[in-house]
């Protein structure tokens, strides 16, 4: 098995860590695709750094990359009874969840 090189580490902890922080503070609560929220927390330190790695991998651009995951998350969460469907959101957390996604892979590219 291969190893994380103490850069890729970074490049996979650092989004995940400053866009939970910002988010909380623009809204005043954690939005509801966070996966303390969904009772997921352990998911935080798994499933963001893997996208970012994945991202990385793929070469994929920060562009597309994110809203990509927006678009999936908003599909696969409501059907997997994470989340409520999209029309019953708080309003402005949908494009807040394509803002965090694009946010996100970019953090991915640039750190």
């Amino acid at each position: 098995m291969r190893r994380l090189s103490p850069m890729k580490l970074r490049h996979a902890l650092l989004p995940t860590l400053l866009l939970g922080f910002g988010e909380r503070a623009l809204l005043g609560h954690r939005p509801v695709y966070d996966v303390d929220r969904m009772g997921l927390r352990p998911l935080r330190w798994i499933y963001g750094p893997a996208l970012a790695l994945i991202q990385r991998k793929l070469r994929a651009p920060w562009l597309l990359f994110g809203p990509a995951v927006a678009a999936f998350e908003l599909y696969a969460l409501p059907r997997l009874g994470l989340t409520p469907k999209p029309r019953r959101w708080p309003k402005g957390e949908v494009p807040l969840l394509f803002a965090h996604a694009t946010l996100f892979a970019l953090a991915a590219e640039v750190l």
